[in-house]
C-alpha cells in the first residue's frame, strides 16, 4: 500500500491527544539513534518510540530495545485494521510503522522520521509536535560515517537519493530546529536543549544559520 494513503483508527488517534512528539530528521549515518539514546540517558523524560519493522534483526539488535520486530504479514493485517499511528514510506524495502501503545503520555516522546514521513506526522493530533533536523558539519565528516555503515553500493544509492530529499526539505521547511552534529557530546548538548525546549545559547542561535550554509555545501557537493 502506498503509506500516504494510510489512516489510523480513531482510538489510535485518540491517544495521540496526549503526547508531547519530536521528530527528529537527518541524512543517513548523520546520527539519529545514537543522539536520541544519548539524550534519553541525561533526561529520563525523554522516551524513544520504537519502530515496528518487518525486517530481520540484526545481530546487535533487541526486540523491545532497537525495534519491535513482526512479519511482514502480521504488520500488513495490522495496517489493514488501522492500528498503527503512522506507516513510514517503504523506501528501503521493508516496512516500518509505530504503535499507539509506544507513544507514552508523560514526557517527550521523539523518533528518527524520514523527511517523506513528515507532513504525515503534522498531520497527526498530537498535543505538542516539533521537528529537529540534524546536520553533519561537513562533506568529508559525513562521508566518513557513510562508509563505516559499509552499505552495499544498491543500498547507498537508495540512502543517498533518501539524503537528498532530506536535505531539500531541510531547505524548504520554515518550522525546523537545527543540531550540527560535529561530535556527540556537543550535539547531544544541543539536541537536548531543542528537545526540553530550553533556552538557546548564543553558539546554537548561531547554528540554525550555520546549519542552513552547510545543508546547500553538501547539496552541491552530491551534484559534483
Amino acid at each position: 500500500m502506498d503509506a500516504t494513503d494510510y489512516k489510523p483508527s480513531p482510538a489510535t488517534l485518540g491517544r495521540l491527544q496526549q503526547v508531547r512528539f519530536v521528530a527528529v530528521v537527518g541524512p543517513t549515518a548523520v546520527g539519529k539513534t545514537t543522539l536520541i539514546r544519548e539524550a534519553m540517558k541525561r533526561e529520563p523524560s525523554i522516551h524513544l518510540v520504537l519502530n515496528n519493522t518487518s525486517r530481520a534483526p540484526r545481530p546487535d539488535e533487541k526486540e523491545g530495545v532497537d525495534y519491535r520486530f513482526e512479519t511482514r504479514a502480521a504488520m500488513e493485517k495490522r495496517i489493514e485494521k488501522g492500528e498503527y499511528v503512522q506507516v513510514a514510506p517503504s523506501l528501503f524495502g521493508d516496512l516500518y510503522a509505530t504503535a499507539a501503545d509506544d507513544y507514552p503520555i508523560e514526557g517527550t516522546d521523539v523518533l528518527p522520521v524520514l523527511a517523506d514521513a513528515m507532513p504525515m506526522f503534522r498531520a497527526l493530533p498530537f498535543q505538542d509536535i516539533r521537528c529537529v533536523f540534524l546536520v553533519p558539519p561537513d562533506w568529508k565528516t559525513w562521508q566518513k560515517r557513510i562508509a563505516k555503515h559499509k552499505f552495499s553500493p544498491e543500498k547507498l544509492a537508495s540512502r543517498m537519493q533518501e539524503a537528498r530529499r532530506s536535505l531539500e526539505f531541510a531547505l524548504t521547511d520554515t518550522d525546523l530546529h537545527y543540531v550540527i552534529s560535529r561530535d556527540v557530546e556537543s550535539a547531544t548538548d544541543d539536541f537536548v536543549v531543542v528537545i526540553m525546549q530550553r533556552p538557546y545559547s548564543a553558539a546554537l542561535q548561531d547554528d540554525q544559520a550555520n546549519a542552513r550554509m552547510i545543508i546547500r555545501e553538501l547539496l552541491a557537493q552530491m551534484q559534483n
